[in-house]
């Protein structure tokens, strides 16, 4: 097998495990952090971003840089050692939050961005104008 797991786990179309490469594994591995919420996952209840349950915060600047500061260190304790963040920015909607991040991937030694959209429980990802949604920019190595 050469690559990395594909996610979700699949079958390809010669009935080996499907593979893929580094960049898309990594962003697959975010997107697990992002939208798993803490408690999902057995035998590892802090796993997750936990960006789901930001819906009963209230939508608010505190808010957006409390979802930047909590995706910061999420990302930072469950991959700490395949990314290192440069930037990271979190937009929160209505019935979405936004994350959008450039980083560093260390086995490769290339540089990435990802951008990912959670919708919030209740809703689906409907385009809607963010004008009044409050954003905040971190930037850091």
């Amino acid at each position: 097998m050469t690559g990395y797991l594909s996610f979700p786990y699949q079958i390809d179309g010669s009935g080996q495990t499907a593979t893929t490469d580094l960049s898309v594994y990594v962003q697959n591995l975010i997107l697990l952090v992002l939208e798993t919420n803490p408690g999902e996952r057995v035998n590892r209840p802090d796993f997750g971003g936990g960006l789901k349950q930001l819906v009963f915060g209230g939508m608010d600047a505190a808010l957006a840089s409390a979802a930047e500061t909590l995706v910061r260190s999420k990302l930072l304790q469950f991959l700490g050692d395949a990314i290192s963040i440069n930037t990271l920015t979190v937009t929160m909607g209505r019935e979405s939050v936004t994350v959008d991040l450039t980083y560093f991937v260390t086995h490769s030694q290339t540089a990435a961005a990802t951008s990912v959209t959670v919708p919030l429980p209740g809703h689906s990802l409907n385009p809607q104008g963010s004008s009044g949604s409050p954003s905040v920019s971190i930037s850091g190595a």
